[in-house]
Order: structure tokens, then sequence, then C-alpha cells
């Protein structure tokens, strides 16, 4: 008679001394175990690991999804921080000009905007990814525009493009 997942819980939990998530834990993510080579080290069945293993979320997707969720809100929690005195409809300092100046300015402010909008927007996977890519672009914006004003942006370049060419 075949032994329920239960049944085979309790023998692994008797032979290691310790509960069954602390030894998913150990055979998954410490010693990186798929599910045949897991199943053969505790002795049970691959279909008692995978249960065991989505129960404790440790697959591979599973794992994958809560680490972009850890990720996702970070990076909200950054958001708060970094905007929680900010005035979003405070005058602009350099509106009328027509300078590099100027145009740092709308793009700080455009981020500032970009960031709230995500806080108050639940977006999907999809639409987080696009607007991660919108506030990365601004910002590789601000950068370049710092590196420029501090004369680095020359060399920045000429190091890309002596690390383009071809080795000879």
């Amino acid at each position: 008679m075949r032994k329920t997942n239960k049944e085979y819980q309790e023998e692994v939990e008797k032979k290691y001394g310790k509960p069954i998530k602390e030894i998913m834990n150990e055979l998954v993510i410490k010693r990186h175990m798929d599910q045949w080579d897991g199943a053969t080290e505790l002795g049970v069945p691959k279909e008692t690991f995978v249960t065991w293993r989505t129960k404790f979320r440790l697959g591979p997707d599973q794992r994958r999804e809560d680490f972009a969720e850890r990720m996702r809100n970070k990076t909200l929690e950054s958001y708060k921080k970094e905007l929680e005195n900010v005035d979003f409809e405070r005058s602009f300092d350099f509106k009328d000009e027509k300078s590099l100046r100027g145009f740092k300015e709308i793009i700080e402010r455009m981020i500032e905007l970009e960031k709230k909008r995500r806080l108050l927007h639940d977006f999907d996977n999809r639409m987080d990814i696009v607007h991660s890519m919108r506030v990365s672009t601004l910002e590789s914006i601000i950068l370049y525009l710092n590196q420029y004003h501090l004369s680095e942006l020359h060399e920045t370049f000429n190091y890309d493009l002596k690390n383009l060419k071809p080795k000879i």
C-alpha cells in the first residue's frame, strides 16, 4: 500500500530531526536540488517532494515571483520616502530657459511624477516593467547630463568605444 504525504513527512522529519519546512529549505535553497535529486535524497516519490516544495513556495517560479514582489515592494517604499515632502505643484526655476539646466529640471520633475504615478496605481506585471523602464530611462538622462557637466561624458563615450572594438 502506498504511503500518504503525511506518512512520508513523519518519516523524513523523524530521520532528519527537524521540521519538513527546514529540510526542504536546505535541499532546495542551500543545496540547489531539483525534484528528482531531492526526492531521491529523502526517499520519497517525486510528486511528494514537488507537493512539499510548492507548499513552502520553494519552486523556481514561486521563488522568482516572490523575489520580484519583494523588489517591487522595496522600490515602492523607496519611492514613498523619496517623495514624502515633494510639492508637485512647485514652480520651475528654469521654466523660461531653453538650456540644459532647464531640461534637467523638467526631467527630474518627470521622474517624480512617474514615481508618484506608480504609487497611486496598482500596475500588472507588464505595466510595472514599462513603468520601471520609463523611470530608468529618465534617470539615465539625468546621469548623462551630470556626466556632461562634470566633463566625464566624453571619457565614458571613449571608454565604451574602446571596449566595443574587437580585440586584435
